[in-house]
């Protein structure tokens, strides 16, 4: 569990609140500045000498002379070593003159002022807690190892090539036709259902691959568990890339569950139930995420317009190689098995059923989509850790592990 930051409590040195972490220690500003000013002044030391030997402290923490004060900055562990000159990019690259010659320094930044990161400048909730509301999620993992457990038989009708043109069959059974719901809010309701609904269908999925199905269970949960997020948002943002393909919707408009569809402007979001803070205040955490994130990764699948079939390989390399770098040993060789079988199935597809056997070009810009996505992966998780260490989130999970790229 990453370690818990505090911004807030009482100052070390004279018990008023403080504001940050000062030359190692948790201290208000203006005990900050003292030390700064005169932790090294030299020539003024006898001046710092309590001619009393120690003359105590006001009923409000506040010590009475400058001797007995600063020597209670240094017991507490001020360090001068820890004075960062010109740290501010603004205030180290621009110097200003006054009119008498006197060199002065730009103002600091706000947030270096302040001691705190602009994420949550100006915008700490009062009521902000540490404590967790848990979201019990293990009726999904058993509902998931119930379907793992059924058999599978396809109506007689169907014949399939190889495993991976049975996975393309079971996802355009998924995605027939069907009226689109426009999403203007979206909250507590609305991420539930999106959840259950998106993990169900990612199951229903891999429980069709012949291959995974002969895993071990533990092994086929663990894949899930680690998965069905990357699972889910390539394959909206491939049914975006499809219906605006189509100009069935705009192209400021995105697939945000089954049959519902946002618009990235207009829509509002309402993440209370989960975030200690606003969505305004969230803005340069965020990064508009869906604006521009999501914006190139469909750019790129409409160019691409995969076949069912390639949208399976891609959906394969996504969720078998991220589970690739989680997993070792036994459940690693397993995972690099059916990565090989679906590259051969896929040379099958080209040879056999698109009757060419060049197909470099096109794999190559698949494997670039794929690649995209796992870097949005790793960055994701390390805003989930983020989170974490700031306490942004207010909840957390029975099964964490399903929820690294929340």
């Amino acid at each position: 569990m990453p370690p818990r930051i505090y911004l807030s409590g009482p100052c070390e040195v004279c018990a008023q609140p403080a504001h940050g972490n000062h030359f190692g220690v948790m201290s208000c500003r203006a005990c900050a500045a003292f030390f700064r000013r005169f932790a090294r002044n030299v020539r003024k030391s006898p001046y710092f000498v309590c001619k009393k030997g120690t003359c105590g402290s006001r009923e409000n923490g506040m010590l009475f002379c400058k001797g007995c004060r600063l020597k209670k900055c240094h017991q507490v562990g001020m360090d001068v070593s820890k004075f960062q000159s010109n740290r501010d990019p603004i205030s180290s690259s621009l110097q200003h003159y006054s009119k008498r010659g006197s060199k002065l320094s730009s103002p600091q930044s706000l947030a270096n002022f302040l001691g705190r990161p602009e994420l949550i400048l100006l915008c700490e909730p009062e009521k902000a807690s540490t404590s967790k509301i848990i979201i019990d999620v293990s009726f999904l993992v058993d509902k998931a190892a119930r379907v793992f457990k059924k058999p599978v038989n396809f109506p007689s009708p169907y014949k399939f090539g190889n495993s991976l043109e049975r996975l393309a069959m079971v996802l355009e059974a998924s995605e027939h036709e069907k009226k689109l719901e426009f999403q203007s809010t979206y909250g507590k309701s609305e991420v539930f259902t999106f959840w259950e609904e998106s993990f169900i269908k990612t199951v229903r999925w891999f429980s069709m691959f012949p291959e995974f199905t002969e895993l071990p269970m533990r092994v086929k949960l663990d894949i899930l568990k680690s998965s069905w997020l990357l699972w889910i948002r390539l394959e909206k943002q491939a049914e975006t890339a499809r219906l605006q393909r189509r100009q069935l919707i705009g192209n400021d408009m995105y697939i945000a569950g089954e049959g519902k569809c946002r618009n990235t402007s207009t829509t509002g979001i309402d993440l209370s139930f989960c975030m200690n803070y606003s969505m305004e205040q969230l803005k340069p955490f965020m990064n508009d995420y869906i604006g521009n994130i999501w914006k190139l990764t469909t750019e790129a699948l409409i160019k691409l317009d995969p076949t069912s079939v390639e949208l399976n390989f891609m959906l394969i390399q996504l969720c078998l190689n991220n589970s690739l770098k989680k997993f070792h040993g036994e459940i690693a060789r397993s995972i690099e098995k059916l990565l090989e079988i679906q590259s051969n199935n896929l040379h099958d597809y080209y040879v056999r059923t698109m009757k060419t056997s060049n197909y470099s070009g096109r794999l190559a810009k698949m494997m670039a989509i794929v690649r995209l996505f796992e870097e949005d992966v790793r960055r994701q998780r390390e805003k989930v850790e983020m989170a974490k260490m700031f306490d942004i989130l207010k909840i957390d999970f029975s099964h964490p592990e399903m929820f690294e790229v929340f």
